[in-house]
């Protein structure tokens, strides 16, 4: 996770979380939901709850596992009218402190880069100075769940007018006919 400012935040001090899990649910107010919605080009969030179980990971991380349950309304693409969708995610999520050790030159392949194993877990997300924001982790999630082009259940895009009067589709000509009608024309 970045230090991007986010619509919604909720900060838990990683160090809270040492022998045992915890339970955290977040919703956020009115004023929050409404920061939400504006910044994912939502038509509104009606509601947003997670219910976050943090449990320690390793020596300093942890790990957020929990659902995420919202209501939200959209505006379809094809119709421009709004609609309501309700979202249920699953968040399986591990964090740990900043390293400040540099990368080993093992990580590195013979061009200086690292190599990532799309088959292999994501590696952890960074705790800052101590602090996990949920309300940062519920807004990637959103974010990455929401659907570019929404569209109303049930609303089809017809493809618009052809151009054809009589119902009948034209048929464009060949990029060949040129060189026909030249050759007819040599030949008679």
């Amino acid at each position: 996770m970045t230090t991007n400012k986010f619509p919604y935040s909720f900060k838990v001090t990683a160090a809270s979380v040492v022998d045992k899990d915890q339970t955290v649910v977040v919703e956020p107010d009115a004023a929050g939901l409404k920061a939400i919605a504006g910044a994912f080009d939502l038509e509104a969030v009606r509601s947003l709850k997670a219910r976050f179980t943090l449990k320690p990971y390793r020596k300093a991380g942890l790990r957020v596992v929990g659902p995420v349950n919202a209501s939200i309304t959209q505006i379809c693409v094809v119709s421009l009218e709004p609609f309501e969708s309700a979202l249920e995610l699953e968040v399986d999520r591990t964090f740990e402190p900043h390293s400040s050790k540099p990368r080993k030159i093992r990580d590195l392949n013979a061009d200086g880069e690292i190599e990532i194993d799309l088959e292999t877990l994501d590696p952890p997300d960074v705790i800052i100075d101590g602090v996990l924001d949920l309300g940062a982790v519920i807004c990637e999630e959103l974010a990455l769940s929401l659907d570019p082009f929404p569209r109303k259940p049930g609303v089809a895009f017809d493809g618009g007018d052809t151009g054809a009067d009589d119902g009948e589709e034209e048929k464009e000509p060949s990029p060949f006919a040129a060189l026909q009608a030249l050759k007819d024309s040599t030949e008679s």
